[in-house]
């Protein structure tokens, strides 16, 4: 049964949604069946939101890490027309992860020391997939990999997102 309330002057009576009885009362003429909405609460510990948890975790990461290369003081590696790309593709569900130099180093091999940006993404592109969007230098000598939420080899698969 659809709930009903008193009908002031304020209501307009030529609403194609709403009905008056002879009482004075409306309600929504349209409505099939009981829609209500549930006042059931949640506990935040419940197991069915650690995808999701973990989904935000990721996009804002990988947000911060585009932030953090075109904001604060000093120069900055980004252009804007890269900021844009890579916003573009963390909102198309890619990650953007970020290494320091040493942990880039230690993960990918010592082959990326001395590489350019563009070499590190063709190497990255050939052992790991078409999951690789972009790979580039950041600041401070930090590597930032951008890659589609489907490439689970172990730097990826393990990277902590804090």
């Amino acid at each position: 049964m659809p709930t009903t309330r008193s009908w002031t002057n304020r209501y307009n009576r030529s609403s194609s949604s709403r009905t008056t009885n002879s009482s004075g009362a409306w309600g929504r003429s349209n409505f099939s069946g009981s829609h209500q909405v549930s006042s059931a609460t949640w506990p935040c510990n419940s197991p069915k939101f650690s995808s999701v948890r973990d989904e935000c975790q990721t996009k804002i990461s990988s947000f911060r890490t585009i932030y953090a290369q075109c904001s604060g003081a000093g120069k900055t590696c980004f252009s804007p027309s890269t900021a844009n790309k890579w916003t573009k593709f963390v909102n198309n569900g890619a990650c953007v992860y970020q290494f320091s130099g040493v942990q880039f180093s230690k993960t990918f091999g010592r082959q990326f020391n001395y590489a350019t940006p563009t070499t590190a993404f063709r190497m990255m592109k050939r052992k790991y997939g078409a999951g690789i969007k972009a790979v580039t230098q950041g600041r401070n000598n930090t590597w930032l990999v951008c890659a589609s939420s489907n490439v689970t080899a172990r730097p990826f698969s393990n990277y902590s997102w804090k």
